[in-house]
């Protein structure tokens, strides 16, 4: 007998061809499922391992050793450059202004709230390692459409009472999740050595503004003295132009000399409070709270005798910009790995549970239970090329990352090197400058009283004063000159980030690879 006898074997026979299918499905991503967890579990990762790039050091600065000519200053390589460097410089309001600023900063703040983001965005991409598991409960009223057509016409309403969970974990089997946590945990370290460039720079600058406000009130205290000097000088002529012993141009000339000086006076007090509002403003305050505290002039700091400067090895430690461009590397070669994985197949394991039923009073009944729980494989084959385009996007971010460390390096020894010779270079100016102003300030002495006496005629008075005038001038800015580029020595050597380091509030990350790059 052909055929089937009766109408209900059909529909049942089907059922159990479905079955069959489903099952052997079943098997296979099983199996696959299977082989694949050994792999993940062995922590597997494609993509590079990351190796630091080496760096050629030498063992010492060579602008440490002094131009050819006998160097005035005295640089210490034995020991380690100094963290404090402002309390070097012996002035008790410099380190007070410095070390609050570095603490109160709003450049800081922003810094320190990028470091948080950073944070954040690594445990972020560490969730991913894990399973996601969520919960829900509903009660849904639904009605079938009366115009529907064929199998959806569903010409009845109902209810339904739902609670229940669902969890997904897609499986980290070529490490493409493992390389994320270790690209983000690097991008972290990297927002926090920019954290501590940021503290590095706002100690300089707060240094710096101090130290030009202390050479600009200097300056307005020489301008006012050789003003006093040269209304005397006025004075006398006047007087000897009354007695017929001087002429009406040498009073002109005297005058002017005066007006001349008095010129130069108003842009220098409108520079003081300009820098007072600097100051002010890197302390995160408003920009005149301290004019009563620094409008009093005070004596411009002078460099030690002695600067350890420590030796070069001690930059890739000390600096922030190669700190942070170090880790930019990191993180740009993990990006290879996540990008790799990309191109392999995805594991994913899920399930959801729960009660489900028409009755809201048969909901936790023993019939409502529900599960359905299984792995499942995604696997792309064709997108145009786009996965590919992005591991060598990738890798293209890493050449350009390890460039610009290398140039960070450069860079670093560069600015050392530059400081260096400039200090010693000043301090050698600023000792030429220091006998100039002495024998300069003798002849313009020398110069008034024999004018006064009329031994002398007013244009060598003139010249004389002018001369000393200038030989004071240029010895003050030589001074600041000396200690910003002091400044400016301590801030390549990477030095000041340290007193404001943030206690950590996450434990540094540890990425263990294996020796193969592939699984």
């Amino acid at each position: 007998m052909t055929g089937w006898s009766s109408e209900d074997e059909f529909p049942q026979m089907e059922a159990m061809k479905a079955k069959r299918i489903r099952l052997t499905a079943a098997r296979w991503v099983s199996r696959v499922a299977l082989s694949a967890a050994p792999i993940a579990a062995a922590g597997c990762m494609v993509g590079p391992n990351y190796k630091a790039p080496p760096t050629t050091m030498p063992a010492e600065y060579r602008e440490a050793k002094g131009a050819p000519t006998p160097a005035p200053a005295s640089f210490v390589v034995t020991a380690p450059a100094e963290i404090r460097w402002w309390r070097h410089l012996d002035d008790p309001q410099l380190t007070d202004l410095v070390e609050k600023a570095v603490k109160a900063n709003y450049g800081v703040a922003v810094a320190e709230a990028r470091l948080r983001e950073a944070r954040a965005a690594r445990q972020v991409a560490k969730s991913l390692l894990y399973p996601q598991v969520s919960v829900g409960a509903a009660a849904l009223r639904f009605r079938g459409s009366d115009a529907g057509i064929g199998l959806y016409n569903l010409d009845f309403e109902d209810s339904l009472f739902q609670v229940g969970f669902d969890a997904v974990w897609v499986v980290d089997v070529f490490g493409g999740a493992r390389r994320g946590v270790e690209s983000a945990g690097a991008i972290e370290q990297a927002a926090t050595a920019r954290r501590r460039g940021v503290v590095l720079m706002v100690a300089a600058e707060t240094a710096r503004a101090y130290l030009e406000l202390r050479g600009v009130q200097r300056e307005i205290q020489i301008d006012q003295v050789i003003l006093e000097q040269q209304r005397r000088t006025l004075a006398v002529t006047e007087d000897k132009h009354r007695n017929g012993l001087a002429s009406r141009l040498e009073v002109v000339r005297a005058r002017t000399e005066v007006e001349s000086t008095a010129a130069e006076i108003p842009p220098l007090q409108q520079a003081s409070r300009q820098y007072i509002h600097l100051i002010s403003t890197l302390l995160g305050l408003e920009p005149t709270t301290l004019g009563a505290e620094l409008e009093r002039p005070a004596p411009v700091p002078a460099v030690p005798a002695e600067v350890a400067v420590g030796v070069p090895s001690e930059l890739l430690r000390r600096r922030p910009d190669i700190q942070a461009a170090e880790r930019q590397l990191a993180a740009a070669t993990a990006r290879v790995g996540v990008a790799t994985a990309q191109l392999f197949p995805q594991v994913v394991l899920g399930g959801a549970g729960g009660f489900q039923s028409n009755d809201a009073g048969d909901v936790f009944n023993g019939d409502s239970k529900y599960y359905v729980a299984g792995p499942a494989i995604n696997w792309t084959v064709f997108d145009a090329g786009r996965r590919k385009a992005g591991v060598k996007f990738a890798e293209a971010q890493v050449d350009a990352a390890k460039a610009d460390y290398q140039d960070a390096v450069l860079r670093a020894f560069r600015e050392v090197e530059s400081s260096l010779v400039a200090v010693d270079r000043e301090q050698a100016r600023v000792n030429d400058l220091k006998r100039l102003s002495a024998s300069a300030s003798e002849s313009a002495a020398i110069a008034r009283r024999d004018y006064e006496r009329g031994l002398l005629d007013q244009l060598t008075v003139l010249d004389a004063q002018r001369q000393s005038n200038r030989a004071d001038l240029l010895l003050v800015q030589g001074q600041v000159q000396h200690v910003l580029n002091l400044v400016k020595l301590y801030k390549a050597l990477g030095g000041g980030w340290e007193v404001a380091e943030p206690s950590p509030t996450t434990r540094p990350i540890v990425m263990k690879h294996n020796q193969g790059a592939q699984p």
